[in-house]
């Protein structure tokens, strides 16, 4: 059994979450495992465990928290929340956990002090509020679209899966200034293998968009 060091533990993580919009589910949690036996998320990794980060957060393991994976890929299909006896939207609380890490995520200029955040927290709102990219929140970056695309045999480097969890994470630049956003055909050879019935294409256009009002030209 994997000891916990004590020295380690925030006891105000938990309260940090719950001050987070969404977050406030994480203090009904008795970690029962429903939201778990029922996470698409899974099958495809199975340390990729909601039960499991929860657990850690109410414990005060806040670094371990942080440092997961799974609260960046946490998708929006709910089947958690049909299932959770206290009615906890992990989802949401997901949200709040990436927040309160997003939070610590800045940069220092010369003089040591807090300068602007490396991150736009709200670069995915912005996507979402697009018609043509209502469906980002569905993915949870399984990575089956970026296996079966096509202009992935021309450049190891274009891959949607990168670019959609660029988006969630909010690097802004990253994503803009990354030429697959302008290479993205139609064949929608990865809406038929997505799981989760994604269109990237459409993704892709919500994403040009907002690259041209940011000043971004076309290559």
């Amino acid at each position: 059994m994997e000891v916990v060091d004590t020295k380690k533990i925030d006891k105000n993580f938990k309260y940090e979450i719950a001050k987070e919009e969404g977050g406030e589910g994480i203090l009904k949690c008795f970690a029962c495992g429903s939201c778990t036996a029922r996470c698409p998320e899974m099958d495809v990794k199975t340390d990729w465990n909601p039960r499991v980060i929860i657990r850690k957060a109410l414990l005060g393991l806040k670094e371990e928290v942080l440092s997961s994976e799974f609260i960046w890929i946490c998708s929006s299909h709910y089947l958690c929340l049909e299932k959770c006896p206290q009615k906890v939207n992990v989802k949401e609380v997901m949200n709040a956990v990436r927040n309160a890490r997003l939070d610590e995520e800045h940069e220092e200029d010369t003089t040591g002090k807090t300068a602007k955040k490396i991150l736009d927290f709200d670069f995915k709102y912005k996507i979402v509020k697009d018609e043509s990219g209502k469906d980002l929140y569905e993915c949870f970056s399984c990575g089956t679209c970026t296996a079966g695309c096509p202009e992935r045999e021309l450049n190891d480097l274009y891959s949607p899966r990168k670019v959609i969890k660029n988006v969630l994470l909010g690097n802004k630049k990253q994503i803009f200034d990354n030429s697959f956003v302008e290479i993205c055909s139609t064949h929608y050879r990865c809406i038929t293998q997505c799981p989760q019935g994604v269109e990237i294409p459409r993704l892709m256009t919500a994403i040009r968009r907002i690259a041209e009002k940011n000043g971004y030209v076309r290559p």
